[in-house]
């Protein structure tokens, strides 16, 4: 198949553009200043650090600088994969990395937790304090709705997998825990062996907490191998649940991401959005034998879909998303399941969060969602039974890999465009960053509400 040159929209117009100094972002986060000025800060997928971008004037976005991350160790295993910011406080998670996804060997040491800082200066975040999980990969994602307490997703000496930390910033020096959750199945107590490596095929089949999200003394968790849960967190001693969704199966796992991925209240309705996690088409080809990303022959569905919390007791599947429109104009096959000839385990991955702080936009009727190879999807779900496709953009496919492993292995797949992460601001300007290019800052056009 021939590479797409040009980008693929509908109900969308093409703002602006930066290519992050050619270190693509992965959750992105933003800050609105007194003055009112606009930054965008990327945590980023394969590099160790964070872009800094004045999107005041999103048709001419300013880069302002990247700043790294630290790196006691001094090798390629630091990751920063996560951000979040509120209250004037920037809050960074710290792990490590893997073979299969970013190029590095397994053991190699690095530094795990979450860093807080101060964006009084927004162009030079001052650090003020860490707190650190050790085992596993660190920290992978987190909730920061702002106030005392970072929801965290962290490995914990003893466990196995991701589980809850509530860590208390009200010293923001000197971050300390103060309440956990896990599964029965994630303590290892005295039993015999090491945690299962982060994002093996054992790993992705264990139960982990993959990302939370606060609303009015509610975690809602996306819960591996567990399900959809809802947990009272009034206090965070002791957490206690309220109710599980099983989600895998029969959606979500094979050889995709995690078998439950996002999960987010949807205003104050009473329901909720769900999501499994696909996996980007770059890692399958079908010449693979073994490897975690090896030749795939089938797949259970991924997915997204709308919960009904009426009784959170018993939280209700209620709908499933439709299928991403393909577009004409799109080169590589007539679905994104299969991708140039090549199989792959194609689904959602992150969805626009960010229902805490007043620079987001904040609305009950509308999802968007990076959909890896699929591009940015929006829906209008005011009708939460019917969920319907209202808009899209694909990025065109980028010219070059901006990283690889040395035998040029790591991503042997169709060399197609592939969205991570979006953000939508006050103002309707949306965000969204891309695994092998840069931040594309778009604008809905069709008819609003």
């Amino acid at each position: 198949m021939s590479q797409r040159k040009e980008m693929l929209m509908k109900n969308i117009e093409y703002i602006g553009f930066d290519d992050l100094n050619g270190r693509p972002g992965f959750q992105m986060a933003m800050y609105k200043t007194p003055a009112g000025k606009y930054y965008i800060y990327t945590a980023s997928f394969r590099h160790n650090g964070w872009n800094i971008i004045d999107v005041t004037e999103p048709a001419s976005p300013r880069n302002v600088k990247w700043l790294d991350g630290p790196n006691p160790y001094g090798n390629e295993a630091a990751s920063t994969p996560k951000i979040q910011i509120a209250d004037g406080l920037m809050i960074t998670a710290h792990g490590g990395t893997m073979k299969e996804l970013h190029g590095t060997e397994p053991g190699m040491p690095f530094w795990g937790g979450i860093t807080v800082w101060s964006l009084e200066d927004p162009e030079n975040p001052q650090e003020l304090g860490k707190f650190e999980c050790k085992g596993g990969a660190g920290v992978h994602r987190f909730c920061y709705p702002g106030g005392r307490y970072v929801y965290v997703t962290g490995n914990a000496e003893n466990f196995n997998g991701f589980i809850l930390r509530i860590v208390d910033i009200e010293d923001p020096s000197a971050p300390k825990e103060v309440g956990r959750w896990w599964a029965d199945e994630q303590f290892m107590g005295n039993k015999a062996g090491d945690a299962a490596r982060y994002g093996s095929a054992e790993a992705l089949h264990s139960p982990f907490l993959h990302a939370c999200l606060y609303k009015d003394e509610i975690l809602y968790m996306a819960y591996a191998n567990k399900g959809m849960i809802l947990l009272d967190v009034k206090d965070k001693t002791a957490p206690r649940m309220i109710g599980c969704l099983p989600m895998n199966p029969p959606f979500g796992g094979g050889a995709a991401g995690a078998p439950c991925h996002s999960i987010m209240p949807l205003g104050d309705r009473p329901y909720m959005v769900v999501t499994t996690e696909g996996e980007r088409p770059r890692y399958f080809c079908n010449e693979a034998e073994d490897g975690l990303f090896k030749k795939i022959v089938t797949q259970p569905m991924n997915m997204i879909g709308i919960a009904e919390i009426t009784d959170p007791a018993n939280p209700s599947l209620v709908s499933v998303f439709p299928y991403p429109e393909v577009p004409e104009g799109y080169t590589h096959g007539t679905n994104f399941n299969i991708v140039d000839g090549v199989r792959i385990p194609f689904g959602p991955h992150n969805i626009f969060d960010a229902i805490h702080g007043e620079v987001y936009e904040h609305r009950d009727d509308r999802v968007y969602c990076c959909h890896f190879g699929a591009g940015l999807r929006i829906y209008d779900v005011s009708d939460p039974f019917v969920p319907k496709e209202i808009a899209y953009f694909m990025p065109p496919d980028p010219e070059k890999l901006l990283f690889d492993n040395p035998t040029h292995d790591l991503v042997p797949g169709p060399q197609v465009a592939i969205t991570e992460d979006v953000l939508v601001d006050d103002r309707g300007f949306i965000y969204l960053d891309t695994f092998m290019d840069g931040l594309y800052i778009v604008r809905y056009t069709g008819d609003d509400k």
